[in-house]
């Protein structure tokens, strides 16, 4: 009786249990044999049978999986028959979707922890200590990868579940990955025969490697990657300085989605476009580490480490303990807190006095997230946060070498250290009376765990509240208010969703999560402002990349946002337009599509306290003032160091109060 899919015993099989990652596989191989596992299942449920020429519907009742029973109706419709290796490449076409789904029925099923946002993948404690999946049926199966070592070290005769897991892997060639060489030459021979008894195996296996070839080629003859325009001596640095997105887009077009970039601190690899945002979704954790981009920081503070240069296991540890302080459910269970921090803001602002636009947002944003993430007002040291993290991320992004330092880091840097230190003073002296915090998270770490979490790194790690959104949040708000107001009918919908919010008895989370205008104008100027251009990392495992072999120790960008202005995803995409997110299109949804908090291990945490914070604040501006533009006519203009954000010139002022604050 088989109690789980083929698909989800593949997966299974592949998962490697400290990392949380599957074994690395081309993610054509991985569709091939998630294909060729659907196809072995609908056979061994006497729905399709297959010989040398043709595979055949015999019955098209479904089966109760919503995998296997819509490649059936595909089947079905098909009406003529084919062959195999047809249906195998069709079906691996969707192969990314097979995946999701079959990982979610394993979460379902109790097998797999739900990995959230940070992907990973855990077997459920009973599972990883039993090694048996959860009863089905009053049956308990086996773990997969003991039963199929039991048929290759032993004489036991396989049954038709086994035989399918094995021509499957031996179709992937990862038993290397799995065995050590003396055991895989022992079990070679029974690998073999068991392979060689299922048909459908044998034309994944076929259609594998006739793209292993490919693979290689990149390894020899030419290999070169091709290397993006540049100028004697500096390479491409002053093309970057001016706009990384645009370089990017512009050398992804010319060259394809993988290239070289010479500068004036070294070499890199690009990797662009939706298929390298795939790759990272699916496999950082096998094959990439976080670059030495936030070394300078962790040395300004004498840290060993950061959370946001952790990699692996210490990575998704360290984001599941502090999760709390960067969460949604943080700034929604403390609406007022929140809304207070713009209006106090909003009543000192003069009427019809130029205001900064780009200032303003980092004060709104840096007091909300002190005020909720860390219990105490920041507002006096965002200037030096400001200072500090600019200085270390030019350092870490374009390996500026450390300067003399100048009087303005130095206090900048003092500054900061000060407000590290009074964080966790307060936190440590006032136990009681108040609701508990991220410092209180990072301190009940410390202690719990010394050696996870050093003495050394305590002060950098309680200020991630701070540094989490203050340049990038706060860009994404600038550049939506200017977007608001240059925009009447645009203003006009966001303003009545912000008078909506407010009316009655007040805001509340199910009205504000109800902002529907205001939310996909939030996305809009997220795809088209993104503030990060590019994720950086460092290649730990080797890979192939679109017939190029990318080797260890690799300095590599995903230049992550090149998807945001390809016509094939968001057409006519320099245009705002926020009818892109509406059901029907969707375009956001598109896997590797949009990717304004990044993809994969590193995502940035708090996106979900984003989401609501920058609505909230747009909604909170827009109902308690008139704002203009400072003048009507300014047109946004961008810089790109080290984020993107709305040059100096784009202020706004306070024309009329619209509702008299009583902040």
């Amino acid at each position: 009786m088989v109690l789980l899919t083929s698909a989800e015993e593949l997966l299974l099989f592949l998962l490697d249990e400290p990392s949380g990652a599957l074994l690395p596989l081309t993610s054509r191989t991985q569709g091939l044999a998630l294909a060729g596992a659907v196809l072995m299942d609908l056979q061994l449920k006497d729905r399709i049978d297959t010989d040398l020429d043709t595979l055949t519907l015999t019955n098209p009742a479904p089966v109760g999986n919503s995998v296997l029973d819509s490649t059936l109706a595909d089947i079905a419709a098909a009406g003529a028959q084919r062959d195999a290796p047809y249906w195998v490449e069709r079906i691996a076409q969707r192969g990314e979707e097979i995946r999701v789904r079959t990982i979610a029925d394993l979460v379902t099923r109790g097998i797999l922890v739900d990995p959230g946002e940070e992907g990973g993948l855990i077997l459920a404690p009973e599972v990883a200590h039993a090694r048996r999946y959860p009863s089905i049926d009053g049956v308990r199966q086996e773990d997969v990868r003991l039963r199929v070592m039991r048929v290759l070290f032993s004489d036991e005769i396989p049954d038709p579940a086994d035989i399918v897991i094995i021509s499957l892997i031996d179709a992937c060639d990862v038993w290397r990955k799995v065995l050590s060489a003396p055991d895989l030459t022992r079990a070679r021979k029974r690998i073999d025969v068991v392979s060689r008894l299922d048909l459908i195996g044998r034309t994944v296996a076929t259609l594998a490697r006739a793209v292993r070839p490919t693979a290689r080629a990149g390894r020899r003859g030419s290999g070169e990657l091709p290397v993006a325009s540049r100028l004697p001596l500096i390479g491409s640095t002053l093309a970057l300085m001016r706009s990384q997105r645009r370089f990017y887009r512009d050398q992804y077009h010319r060259l394809g989605p993988v290239f070289r970039v010479r500068t004036l601190a070294g070499s890199f690899v690009v990797m662009a476009g939706q298929e390298a945002n795939l790759f990272l979704l699916r496999s950082e954790r096998s094959h990439l580490h976080a670059a030495d981009m936030w070394d300078p920081l962790c040395a300004e503070f004498g840290a060993s480490r950061f959370v946001l240069n952790m990699n692996g296991q210490d990575h998704v540890r360290m984001r599941r303990e502090l999760k709390d302080g960067f969460s949604r459910s943080l700034i929604e269970s403390q609406l007022p807190t929140a809304i207070d921090v713009v209006r106090r803001r909003v009543a000192a602002m003069p009427l019809n006095a130029p205001l900064p636009g780009l200032q303003t947002m980092q004060r709104l944003v840096g007091e909300t997230a002190g005020l909720l993430g860390a219990g105490t007002s920041t507002d006096e040291y965002i200037d030096d946060v400001l200072v500090l993290l600019r200085k270390m991320m030019r350092r870490g992004v374009f390996g500026i070498p450390a300067l003399p330092r100048g009087p303005r880091l130095r206090r900048a840097s003092r500054r900061v250290a000060e407000l590290s230190d009074k964080l966790l003073m307060d936190h440590q002296l006032q136990q009681h009376g108040r609701k508990a915090d991220v410092i209180d998270d990072v301190l009940e770490l410390h202690r719990a765990d010394p050696m996870f979490l050093p003495e050394m790194d305590v002060a950098l790690t309680a200020l991630l509240p701070l540094f989490a959104g203050i340049d990038t949040a706060a860009s994404v708000s600038a550049c939506m208010l200017y977007t608001v107001l240059k925009n009447p009918g645009l203003g006009k919908l966001v303003r009545a969703e912000a008078d909506a919010l407010f009316a009655g008895d007040g805001p509340v989370v199910e009205k504000a999560r109800e902002m529907d205008v205001t939310y996909r104008t939030m996305l809009e100027t997220m795809r088209m402002y993104t503030p990060g251009p590019g994720l950086m990392r460092r290649v730990t495992t080797s890979f192939d990349f679109c017939g190029y072999h990318i080797p260890p120790g690799q300095n590599l960008v995903i230049a992550s946002t090149v998807t945001h202005d390809l016509p094939g995803l968001f057409p006519d995409p320099q245009r705002f337009d926020i009818d892109r997110y509406l059901p029907g299109r969707e375009e956001h949804k598109q896997p590797g599509a949009f990717a304004p908090f990044g993809f994969g291990l590193h995502h940035c945490a708090g996106r979900g306290f984003a989401e609501m914070q920058i609505p909230l604040m747009m909604a909170t501006l827009l109902y308690e003032a008139d704002l203009q533009l400072a003048p009507p006519t300014y047109e946004l203009r961008t810089v790109e160091v080290p984020f993107l954000s709305p040059d100096k010139r784009l202020k706004f002022k306070v024309t009329g109060r619209r509702h008299a604050s009583t902040a």
